[in-house]
């Protein structure tokens, strides 16, 4: 077929406009694949018009037009942009929102998209919250009338697999005036068509399954309509500069070519391998939506057709060490990160993470290739072999995954302690929604009293942990308690009812006991400390020592955590200083590289 021409895709299978790329061929070279256009600008016309509808590369690029559109038809939607990566087209959804606004977020997702709304869209000022997407009544419960303008699923969601019933919750977001985007980069539009199930929008990592070679780095948004938050999304494509370079995209588009048969080949290994390491005696459990065994695979059956995924989770007996003994012992299987390449791949995903992941530190990721299924699973096998407990022994480990880390236990009760479940529904707030992204972000924080509907929370670490996100925090516990009227930090050691810093004495005396009694208490967790160089002309310059000095979050700590807790104590501050030797630093609490 010529190109422009697309009667003879009109009916065609899937897997048909996949392999042939829409069926396309160069009319004027009779080529069966598509020029790569490097060129990032294009000639204007004599009268100053653009007649060939391109301008410049960056909202224009022509070998972008084809991957973008077969993805748009196998997911059956309205229009499709391509990103420079998956985080690239995650973020730019999310960046399309106001500030203000409030976004319900699985509970469990891809961790670097977790890690970004927790570091960077919440002070910016999106009202995110985390929930478990698979209880449909919880997410319904979270919704608030008015302020929710999106939720965010995963399903299958990375790494543990669970799985959401898109449709049930696109109903929610309707009702509510949201919209539903989910993120089907594991299901691919192989296994499920989340526009078809209700959904607004589609997002996928491309690097992952639509190319599968493990050689693109690429993102894509899919609509199912071209509203006006679609033409705000567009816009942001086009100006924000993260867009699929044309080699990218011709990659791209030669990897959707083999889609089908490569997601399938995985998915027929993968349900081989769950079912064969099911019941091992070196695991606690397989994660995998094809078992009859995983709470989600009811609804899996209904919304995947044609396999349950290429991506399996297994948790070994023994622990953490456990697990990385049988990564190690693996010949096949590649030890790295990233999934659905043609390559099987291993990895411990908690040692990626860090410390607030809500993955096990016995879980072992597996993405399955196209090697024959024989060799896989003698791979693993041997690798577990040594891990099997011995005879007569009872199988040691640690306990299934709680979808969030907990906080640290209340050290004191609520001081209002009525007989209505308040304690309880304030607690459980903390456990499940607040305490996980503190942690994320640097700090802990605990219940230190409750009166007249104020709760106090001290904080321990990075006082950027809480502070510049402490309106979102308060929202949400006022939605979920509307009991507490307003939240407030404390310091470690300081009074619930608060200290009164600012009264009396010079600006570097308030400051000072400012940096006493709630900055220093918290830094102390992290092994650092803030020591007061000087105040000048409305100016404070301030070191950090310890865990601070060498730490990649210190900027963070002192604009986003210190600078608004002295402004408020010393009104009349003109700017806070940083005046550290951070090079000298040499114990810092995060690492800012691995190794």
């Amino acid at each position: 077929m010529s190109a422009g021409d697309d009667g003879a895709q009109r009916g065609a299978a899937p897997e048909t406009l996949a392999a042939q790329a829409l069926g396309r061929v160069d009319a004027r070279t009779g080529a069966l694949v598509p020029a790569i256009h490097p060129s990032t600008t294009f000639e204007r016309d004599a009268d100053g018009g653009y007649s060939t509808g391109r301008g410049y590369i960056r909202p224009h690029n022509p070998t972008c037009d084809e991957p973008a559109q077969l993805l748009a038809a196998l997911e059956g939607g309205a229009d499709c942009l391509l990103f420079a990566s998956g985080m690239a087209a995650a973020t730019a959804v999310f960046q399309s929102l106001l500030p203000g606004d409030h976004v319900l977020v699985c509970r469990v997702m891809y961790w670097a998209l977790r890690k970004w709304l927790i570091d960077f869209a919440m002070p910016w000022g999106l009202q995110v919250e985390f929930v478990d997407a698979t209880d449909a009544a919880a997410v319904a419960a979270a919704v608030r009338p008015g302020r929710t303008r999106l939720i965010w699923i995963e399903t299958p969601a990375n790494p543990t697999w669970e799985v959401t019933d898109i449709g049930a919750i696109a109903a929610i977001a309707r009702g509510a005036g949201a919209r539903l985007a989910v993120d089907a980069t594991v299901a691919t539009p192989v296994l499920t068509r989340p526009l078809a199930l209700g959904a607004d929008l589609v997002v996928h990592s491309a690097t992952k399954y639509l190319n599968g070679h493990s050689d693109v780095l690429a993102g894509a948004v899919v609509c199912r309509a071209q509203d006006a938050f679609w033409q705000r999304l567009r816009a942001w494509h086009r100006d924000g500069g993260a867009v699929l370079g044309s080699f990218e995209a011709w990659l791209l588009l030669r990897g959707m070519r083999t889609l089908y048969v490569r997601v399938r080949h995985a998915c027929a290994s993968a349900l081989a391998i769950a079912r064969r390491l099911d019941g091992h005696p070196a695991l606690h459990e397989v994660l995998y939506p094809g078992l009859q065994s995983h709470p989600g695979h009811a609804i899996a059956r209904r919304q995947m057709d044609g396999g349950f995924g290429g991506m399996l989770s297994i948790r070994v007996v023994g622990g953490e060490a456990a697990a990385m003994a049988v990564a190690a012992r693996v010949e096949v299987f590649k030890r790295a990160t990233s999934l659905g390449g043609v390559e099987s791949l291993i990895e411990h995903r908690a040692s990626i993470e860090g410390p607030a992941t809500p993955v096990p530190a016995d879980l072992l990721r597996l993405s399955i290739g196209l090697e024959a299924i024989e060799d896989l699973i003698a791979d693993l096998e041997q690798a577990l072999a040594p891990a099997i407990p011995p005879r007569g022994t009872r199988a040691t480990g640690e306990l299934p995954a709680q979808t969030s880390p907990p906080p640290p236990a209340p050290t004191s009760p609520p001081a209002q302690a009525p007989d209505d479940g308040v304690s309880d529904a304030i607690a459980r707030v903390l456990r499940e929604q607040v305490a996980p992204v503190v942690l994320e972000r640097g700090g802990s924080i605990r219940i230190a009293g409750f009166e007249n509907g104020v709760l106090s929370l001290a904080l321990e670490g990075s006082p950027a942990a809480a502070v510049p996100i402490l309106d979102a925090l308060q929202a949400q516990f006022r939605h979920h308690v509307p009991q507490v009227t307003q939240l407030r930090l404390v310091g470690a050691g300081e009074p619930a009812a608060g200290a009164g810093h600012g009264a009396g004495g010079a600006p570097a005396s308030r400051i000072q006991a400012l940096l006493d009694a709630r900055i220093n208490p918290a830094l102390a967790a992290h092994g650092g400390r803030a020591i007061l160089d000087a105040v000048r002309d409305g100016t404070v310059s301030l070191r950090f020592e310890g865990g601070c000095q060498g730490c990649a979050m210190a900027e963070v700590t002192l604009r986003q955590g210190i600078e608004p807790m002295i402004r408020e104590c010393e009104p009349h501050t003109v700017a806070v200083r940083d005046v550290t030797d951070h090079p000298a630093g040499t114990a810092p609490y995060f690492k800012t590289r691995k190794g």
